[in-house]
This record gives C-alpha cells, sequence and structure tokens, in this order.
C-alpha cells in the first residue's frame, strides 16, 4: 500500500467519525468494488446465483454506517478487513435464509460459506506465477473469481488477504496463526501456484494459447 493512500484513509475515517457525511462517503465509494470483489468470490458461483451480492453489499455498508464511530483505524488493511468481516456476517445471513427456503442448498453452504476474515489487482502477475496475459483473459471471462472461489479455503483466504486486502505479511501471520511471516509466505505462493492451475484448467483451451 502506498503510504499516502494509508495516511488519506485514515484522514477520512477520523473526519466520518466526527461526522462528516462526505467523508463517509468518500470512504464507501473508495473501498465498495475491493470488498464487492470479496463478497462475489466467498459467495462462488452457486451461492452468487441463488442471492445478488449488490444487496449483501447494501446491508454490509448500512451495518458498518451504524458502528462506525466505534472503529477504532490502524491501518487501512485493518480498515478493509473490518468492512469484510462484517460483509461475511451478511453472507452468513444470506446462506441462512436461502437454506431456510430450500434445503438442499445445504451443500453448497458447507463448501462456500467463509469462517475467515483481499486491492483488486492480483499480485501473481508480478510474480510471474501467473502469465499477464493469461490473468486478462481470465478476468475478461470472470474466470477469476470463479478460480478464486474454487481455491480450498486456506488458500483462498492467504489470496484474499494479500492480493485484496493489501495485509503485511506480519498482519497475515497474526491472521492466520501462522509460526511466521516467512511461512505465511511461502504459504501464499503455494496458494499462487494452485490459483495458476485452476485458472488453467478453467479457462477454454482457445483462451489458453
Amino acid at each position: 500500500m502506498e503510504a499516502q493512500d494509508v495516511t488519506q484513509t485514515i484522514e477520512l475515517v477520523r473526519r466520518a467519525q466526527a461526522g462528516n457525511s462526505d467523508a463517509l462517503n468518500a470512504l464507501f465509494q473508495r473501498y465498495y468494488p475491493r470488498v464487492q470483489q470479496i463478497v462475489r468470490i466467498r459467495l462462488g458461483r452457486r451461492l452468487r446465483s441463488k442471492m445478488d451480492s449488490g444487496d449483501i453489499m447494501q446491508e454490509t455498508f448500512l451495518s458498518a454506517m451504524k458502528s462506525f464511530d466505534r472503529y477504532e483505524v490502524r491501518t487501512e488493511a485493518r480498515f478493509l478487513n473490518w468492512l469484510c468481516t462484517i460483509a461475511e456476517h451478511q453472507i452468513g445471513d444470506a446462506v441462512d435464509r436461502v437454506t431456510a427456503q430450500k434445503r438442499n442448498v445445504d451443500r453448497e453452504v458447507a463448501l462456500e460459506r467463509p469462517t475467515d476474515s483481499g486491492h483488486v489487482g492480483i499480485d501473481p502477475v508480478a510474480s510471474g506465477l501467473i502469465p499477464p496475459d493469461l490473468i486478462s483473459k481470465a478476468e475478461e471471462r470472470a474466470v477469476l473469481v470463479d478460480a478464486l472461489a474454487s481455491l480450498p479455503e486456506n488458500y483462498r483466504e492467504l489470496i484474499l488477504l494479500r492480493d485484496y486486502m493489501g495485509m503485511s505479511w506480519d498482519e497475515i501471520s497474526e491472521e492466520i496463526e501462522s509460526p511466521s511471516a516467512d511461512a505465511a509466505r511461502m504459504r501464499h505462493g503455494s496458494a499462487l501456484v494452485k490459483l495458476a492451475k485452476e485458472v488453467k484448467r478453467q479457462l477454454p483451451p482457445a483462451a489458453e494459447a
């Protein structure tokens, strides 16, 4: 994260806590796309077909507004994580509603419902683990979201924490209870390798060429 971005976020949070509605709106406009992307990934393809991520986003930010004055800002990543945690609760509530309406959704809940607490723009491109042209094609075809959603939860969460929330390795190590920041970095590398394989598997042969 750029230091200037972090400073701007902290300043917006403090102004919003003081009752400045323009600052509050600026914060939500700034982070809405990132939180929405994470919500879509955590819902997965099957649950996305049964509920609207836009509805979840609306409930997420309404809930955040109610408790915003009690939030203590530390870093931009932690602020984003806070919003995503609220979104997770909204996903859980939405899943419960879908389950009540249709019992056979239970299998999807077991697969898709998040249990842990992602900047749009994936680090794998920079690392070289996934060719940039492949990522571009995956994004165009919405394959990247589905590929991430289909990863094992521990891999998916590592990528969301690092590449979507922008957490530092120390923060990630604490979040996932890893022995060290280096260990978290190595596990993240394994997650990227798994994601690359899944992207290639889901892309049609013509798109990979």
